[in-house]
């Protein structure tokens, strides 16, 4: 469970209390996130995007929607969501996040998603990209021999950035209004308590460290299917790790999901094996299908991050 719950993660019980709209914008606000805002939430937004203005902290991509992901997580406290914002751009300048989708050389990726099926396939019926994980196939053992604990983790920083820069945009310019969120996927089929190592555990703290921390409220909603058993032991380690507002967008099913995935996701884009009528060649785990791959959906992303944000 390497990229998976880490998704999901928007903070700590702050952004618990950040709507009294509860369950319900979960589902909206990945398309009209701005236009639902209650008149103090978009007052709160002003004020924040001019407060980071003026301090030189703004940067080309922090359009009002990437900002609101900072306020929700800090229920619209305007000085706790520039402290996080603040410490978010500190982040980037230490890991190199500006630039890590060019100077960060991942060769061993292949062979990764061979040991770790983890990719994103076309999109739900919102137009939220579809974010998909086969943890039953996971080999750890086998997985840290070609690669580190910490390349892993860039490589997660370089996955995020693609997602943002380019993913979520596609997805937008096809559904033709903006979408904020993804949607995720997680097939536990054949998953034991082996998957949830000492070792695999550490590692999702930090990464679920780095997501709730420096990309908050990205997740839409989250379907856990054939959950065995151990699930259970599993997602008592876990779910201390999310705040009650994440948990309310976890749907956990065993053998019989198919139907409700077809509510959110048409048949022709979800994968043969959850459900759903796609056969891609080669595989849907291979296929990186979805709008970011289309001509006509794509667009230059060139963001000015060498700002004096953080100078």
């Amino acid at each position: 469970m390497i990229h998976d719950l880490c998704h999901c993660a928007s903070n700590n019980n702050e952004g618990s209390r950040a709507s009294s709209s509860g369950e319900d914008e979960t589902i909206t606000m990945s398309i009209y996130p701005v236009d639902l805002l209650e008149s103090s939430q978009q007052e709160a937004l002003s004020r924040f995007r001019l407060l980071l203005t003026q301090e030189g902290l703004i940067r080309k991509r922090d359009d009002d929607n990437s900002l609101l992901r900072f306020l929700r997580a800090r229920a619209f406290n305007i000085a706790k969501a520039k402290a996080m914002f603040e410490a978010m751009l500190e982040w980037r300048k230490e890991i190199g996040a500006d630039t890590i989708k060019e100077t960060f050389q991942f060769p061993e990726r292949e062979a990764i998603k061979e040991l770790y099926p983890h990719f994103h396939h076309k999109t739900d019926k919102m137009g939220r990209p579809v974010y998909i994980e086969r943890l039953g196939q996971l080999q750890v053992d086998e997985l840290l021999k070609i690669t580190t604990m910490d390349r892993m983790l860039l490589y997660h920083v370089k996955e995020w950035e693609i997602l943002i820069d380019r993913k979520i945009p596609a997805c937008s310019n096809k559904a033709g209004t903006c979408i904020s969120q993804t949607l995720t996927i997680l097939d536990m089929k054949g998953v034991t308590m082996r998957h949830m190592s000492k070792q695999v555990r550490n590692f999702i703290q930090k990464i679920t460290k780095v997501d709730q921390d420096f990309y908050p409220e990205y997740l839409g909603k989250m379907f856990i299917v054939n959950a065995p058993t151990a699930f259970k032991a599993m997602w008592a380690v876990v779910r201390p790790w999310l705040d009650k507002r994440t948990q309310k967008k976890i749907e956990v099913h065993g053998g019989n999901f198919s139907q409700k995935l077809l509510e959110l996701v048409e048949g022709e884009n979800l994968p043969a094996f959850l459900g759903g009528s796609c056969c891609c060649p080669g595989g849907c785990e291979n296929a990186d299908a979805g709008p970011w791959n289309e001509r006509i959906y794509q667009q230059q992303q060139v963001y000015d991050e060498s700002s004096k944000a953080m100078d």
